[in-house]
């Protein structure tokens, strides 16, 4: 493993190997019904520049954040990184990255979206300061 990670704004040259990522460490049902590169790449234009992916020197894409907002939150939708590299270091430097991208365009309140039972990353997300909503229950409909 190389040491040296680069995080920068996903493009749609990223799609497959997001999507590749999500599909090994999310496994979830919504991203598998719902989410396809050409959702992705729409999505991706009307939010430029705020969804991250950590990346090893030579490319290889280690971490994906899905990050956008409506003009007044922003939403963090999906993150993963692959275990190997270290959940909370590279998950944390990404959400400071779609953060710092979000406040250049006005927005600096937001909510994340996240499994439940994913401790490692809800330790994380309390220890920059994010509170969970106890009381709040999200559905869907396909």
């Amino acid at each position: 493993m190389n040491d040296e990670i680069i995080i920068r704004a996903m493009k749609e040259s990223d799609l497959e190997q997001v999507l590749q990522l999500w599909r090994v460490v999310l496994n979830s049902v919504i991203l598998k019904d719902f989410v396809t590169k050409e959702i992705l790449i729409n999505y991706l234009k009307r939010n430029p520049e705020v969804s991250s992916v950590a990346c090893t020197l030579n490319e290889k894409l280690i971490g994906a954040l899905l990050c956008g907002h409506e003009g007044i939150r922003g939403f963090i939708y999906d993150i993963a990184v692959y275990n190997e590299y270290g959940v909370k270091y590279i998950g944390e430097i990404m959400i400071k990255h779609s953060l710092s991208e979000l406040k250049k365009v006005g927005i600096n309140t937001g909510f994340i979206f996240t499994k439940s039972s994913n401790s490692d990353l809800e330790e994380l997300w309390n220890s920059i300061g994010w509170t969970v909503i106890p009381d709040k229950a999200y559905f869907y409909i396909k």
